[in-house]
């Protein structure tokens, strides 16, 4: 169920992403924040290749919005820095820490088209999805990038 659409904004690029739990948001905000640095669309098949395994963690808060914010604050500096998309693989949420298992993989034949300064906590929110019952299904984000 995992996907991910673009948000209409004023000056900034945004996101909504939803899906079936936490782990399964951060990875398709992840997908989204980076396709997006590259113009890919919703959907788009990338293609992955050969890549490097590897590992990164941050500190969490008291909030999973804030955390969201400083887990893809750390993906965008991790695939700028090596001009690379990041495939994350495992997301592990335990009190205090939230430690991730990814892929590196260099984008030789593609060129970013934005620029991603920094992901913002402006009309940042994580929401629940419920069913007619008022059953919980799932969670979404809406998150804004400031370009």
């Amino acid at each position: 169920m995992a996907s991910w659409s673009i948000l209409p904004t004023t000056a900034d690029v945004g996101f909504l992403a939803e899906a079936d739990n936490i782990v399964e948001l951060f990875k398709i905000s992840s997908l989204a924040l980076q396709s997006i640095r590259y113009g890919f669309t919703p959907g788009s098949a990338i293609s992955w290749g050969e890549g490097e395994q590897i590992s990164f963690s941050i500190s969490r808060s008291d909030r999973e919005d804030r955390d969201l914010v400083s887990w893809l604050e750390e993906v965008n500096w991790l695939s700028e820095s090596g001009s690379s998309i990041l495939r994350i693989i495992d997301v592990s949420i335990s009190d205090d820490q939230i430690l991730s298992e990814a892929v590196k993989f260099e984008i030789d034949e593609f060129e970013p088209v934005i620029e991603i300064k920094a992901v913002t906590h402006h009309e940042l929110e994580i929401g629940a999805q419920e069913s007619e019952d008022g059953s919980i299904i799932g969670l979404w984000a809406r998150v804004i990038l400031d370009v």
